[in-house]
C-alpha cells in the first residue's frame, strides 16, 4: 500500500477513535448504570436560560453531613456513596478522597470533583429541545421545589442525566 494513503488511514482512524472516546464514558453508564433519582434545582432563578440549556444544582452537590470535603484542595476527586432515601430520592451517605473498597448492596458509588464549596459530577446541564423550551422554562419556575432528574451511574462512577421531572412531567434528555 502507497506509504501517503496509509498515513492519511491512520490520521482518519485517530480522529474517528478520539471523537468515540469523548462520549463513550457517558454511553457505557447509560447502557450499563444503575438509576438514581435526585432532588434539583435550576442554578440561577433568575436567568435560568442560557441557550438552550439549564445549569441545574442537585442536593447531592451540597453534602450536609459531617466530613472534611470542603477542606480538600480544589479540583479533588470526590467519591460520593448515595443512599436510597423513604421516597424515590437518593441522598448523601458518605463522602470520601478515594474510591471506598466495599459498599452496601443497596447504596452507589457516584465519582465528583470538587468545585469551590459544592461537587460537580459532570450532569450539571440539561440540554433543553427548543420545542420543549417554553414549557420546561415556565415549569421550573413555577415548581422550583419539585424539580428532579433521573441519573445513571456506572460501576466506574461515572454518572449521565437521563430526563428532568417536575411533577408528574419527564422531559427526556
Amino acid at each position: 500500500m502507497n506509504r501517503r494513503l496509509t498515513f492519511f488511514i491512520i490520521a482518519v482512524a485517530v480522529q474517528i477513535f478520539i471523537l468515540g472516546a469523548v462520549p463513550a464514558g457517558k454511553i457505557y453508564a447509560l447502557c450499563t448504570g444503575k438509576t438514581v433519582i435526585l432532588k434539583t434545582a435550576p442554578y440561577d432563578p433568575y436567568t435560568i436560560m442560557s441557550g438552550y440549556y439549564v445549569n441545574l444544582s442537585h442536593e447531592i452537590s451540597h453534602p450536609q453531613i459531617q466530613s472534611e470535603w470542603q477542606n480538600w484542595p480544589e479540583g479533588q476527586r470526590v467519591w460520593v456513596v448515595l443512599k436510597k432515601g423513604d421516597g424515590e430520592i437518593w441522598n448523601v451517605a458518605s463522602v470520601h478522597n478515594s474510591r471506598p473498597k466495599s459498599v452496601p448492596e443497596d447504596c452507589v458509588i457516584i465519582k465528583g470533583k470538587k468545585e469551590d464549596y459544592r461537587i460537580v459530577y459532570g450532569i450539571e446541564s440539561y440540554f433543553i429541545p427548543e420545542d420543549a423550551r417554553n414549557t420546561v422554562e415556565s415549569d421550573l419556575r413555577t415548581n422550583r421545589t419539585q424539580a428532579r432528574v433521573k441519573v445513571k451511574v456506572d460501576s466506574l462512577g461515572n454518572a449521565a442525566l437521563v430526563s428532568l421531572m417536575i411533577q408528574d412531567r419527564v422531559y427526556k434528555y
